[in-house]
């Protein structure tokens, strides 16, 4: 299996996250597993093993391809260049490998799958975006692709409304996490004093948000929802690039019960998440790729990490989650989220260990292990 990536790899981002994870799973699985990404001067790919904690159980390769995001020009320009060249260099690599019926190109970035199918390679497209519309160039690229993974049911459904036509075999499979990974054995306690939190914030309740700062993430209804809550309860923010955490600092760094703490690794994340007593996902209703198209690996990682959690109550959130896992409130009102997050606070410990034990379980069914061999099956099911 080749596993085409164009992002940064290892970043700062889900995608990445996601590639690393699910190259891990299908090597797991018994694949060999080939990662191809760009070749960049600011990346060490390498490192992706160690950055994500992940087993060294499959390669990267590095492909040569334009690297002018440093220059002065415009970053979208420099993207398409750079994706373009990143295309065809997956399309001259996969060629010079003499690739047989069995091998397979694997994306979520249609362009790079594109032209790896003429390499002579089966393709399996992971649809992470949406095309707002009946896009006539997306149409031509994915009827190139023999399987095509969705997030999520409702995703599947406008798919099949847009695109008729596709006679790719589709897979609903949504994201995933790996429970070992945030199921850590380290109290509440012990967490806050690694992190240095009980510093100027002993006896206080802590309610963690970790992500990035996009505004369809909710993370501006969550910070008017801590000046709510007041100075009993201190909210962090963790994540997100340093040109939105700088941002971020100049709304809310002045809020005395807001902490932003920017990027972590990731494998320092399921100590942040441990420090907390309730778990905050304030997804906005107003952007249809946070209420239709997600499907949130973030949800994942706070079901895994055994601490309630409080999260907006749209389509995306609730094909994962329910009442008896979570509390959900009405998305984009500071008050609401306020008023939940402090009923969680308050409850007795008996209640927020059913809605922490149902989420474990939901967990479970939802690994990167268990969701590759569901991937495989499905090929195998529907071979070509």
């Amino acid at each position: 299996m080749f596993l085409l990536f164009h992002g940064r790899f290892p970043g700062e981002k889900a995608a990445s996250l996601f590639t690393a994870k699910n190259a891990e799973a299908f090597a797991k699985a018994g694949l060999q597993v080939k990662v191809l990404v760009p070749r960049r001067k600011d990346v060490e790919p390498q490192t992706a093993f160690d950055y994500y904690a992940i087993s060294k159980n499959f390669e990267i390769v590095e492909l040569p391809t334009t690297d002018f995001f440093a220059l002065k020009i415009p970053k979208r320009l420099a993207f398409l260049v750079s994706f373009i060249a990143f295309s065809l260099a997956c399309f001259y690599y996969l060629r010079r490998q003499s690739p047989d019926k069995d091998d397979l190109a694997y994306s979520n970035e249609s362009l790079p799958l594109w032209a790896a199918s003429f390499a002579g390679l089966s393709t399996f497209y992971e649809m992470h975006d949406f095309p707002e519309s009946k896009l006539g160039l997306f149409g031509l690229l994915l009827k190139r692709f023999d399987w095509i993974l969705i997030h999520n049911r409702w995703k599947v459904q406008e798919f099949k409304k847009i695109f008729p036509k596709i006679k790719a075999k589709i897979l609903c499979e949504p994201n995933a996490v790996d429970i070992k990974e945030f199921d850590i054995q380290i109290s509440k306690e012990e967490a806050r004093d690694r992190l240095g939190l009980d510093a100027g914030n002993r006896g206080k309740q802590i309610a963690v948000y970790t992500g990035h700062l996009f505004g369809w993430k909710g993370v501006d209804t969550l910070a008017k929802a801590a000046e709510i809550l007041g100075n009993d309860c201190l909210v962090i923010f963790v994540g997100g690039t340093e040109k939105d955490v700088i941002a971020f600092k100049k709304k809310y760094g002045q809020v005395p019960n807001i902490l932003i703490v920017g990027h972590k690794l990731h494998k320092e994340i399921p100590i942040w998440q441990k420090a907390a007593d309730v778990l905050i996902l304030p997804n906005t209703a107003k952007e249809a790729i946070s209420t239709f198209y997600t499907s949130p690996m973030k949800l994942y990682e706070y079901m895994a990490s055994r601490r309630p959690i409080v999260a907006s109550d749209i389509p995306s959130v609730r094909e994962i989650v329910d009442e008896t896992c979570a509390v959900l409130v009405k998305p984009d009102e500071p008050e609401v989220l306020a008023i939940a997050i402090r009923s969680v606070l308050e409850r007795s410990d008996l209640s927020n260990t059913k809605l922490i034990d149902m989420a474990m379980s939901r967990a479970h069914l939802r690994t990167w292990d268990r969701r590759a061999d569901n991937i495989i099956a499905f090929m195998k099911n529907n071979a070509q």
